[in-house]
């Protein structure tokens, strides 16, 4: 034996392995072992279910958050030349406004049609009230064609059933066992529907 090596008496030894042979304690080892496992293994495979759900919302081309995205730069561009006109409500403009910055700072999904629904409302008073003004024939073209887009980006954002399919189909498995469980361990909440 070398200095510095540890001596561990045989009755402690030997009662180690009464603790190994009890039969309940192991069974209760086990039982944490599969619950641990489950709630980790199957935690991260719903959160990454749930990841791709988000990627169906947000994704760069043909999604709603990129319809979302090009109805803001419209409204945007509309509100802008709406400004320079003489006669204009201010007040349309301004809803214009926030609505464009609502969208563009929403967080969930729920947030994001709200302010999409704020923003359609906001952009067809306007759009009534400023053609009734006199622009000049150049701003009242651009205002015409960023309208047009403007309705465009959001008939195509009512079009894209992917992402609520995706949705419901998530929360399908999420409420059921034992995900649901799983799910409130590990702060997993529902796909929220865009509609």
């Amino acid at each position: 034996m070398e200095s510095g090596d540890i001596i561990i008496p045989y009755e402690r030894l030997t009662d180690a392995m009464k603790i190994t042979e009890n039969r309940p304690l192991a069974w209760a080892v086990l039982a944490v072992v599969v619950v641990l496992t489950l709630v980790i293994g199957g935690g991260n495979a719903l959160k990454a279910k749930s990841d791709a759900v988000a990627a169906v919302f947000n994704a760069p081309n043909d999604s709603i958050s990129y319809e979302l995205k090009q109805m803001a730069d419209n409204a945007e561009v509309m509100a802008t030349i709406a400004e320079s006109t003489d006669g204009v409500d201010m007040a349309q403009v301004a809803a214009v406004t926030t609505a464009v910055e609502d969208i563009r700072s929403a967080k969930s999904v729920s947030e994001s049609r709200k302010a999409y629904v704020s923003l359609k409302t906001a952009v067809e008073s306007l759009y009534s009230g400023a053609t009734a003004l006199s622009m000049t024939e150049t701003n009242a073209g651009d205002f015409e064609y960023k309208y047009k887009n403007f309705s465009s980006a959001y008939q195509s954002a009512e079009r894209y059933p992917e992402y609520n399919e995706a949705a419901e189909a998530f929360n399908k498995v999420r409420n059921g066992f034992p995900a649901v469980l799983i799910s409130a361990l590990r702060g997993i909440g529902q796909a929220e529907l865009f509609n």
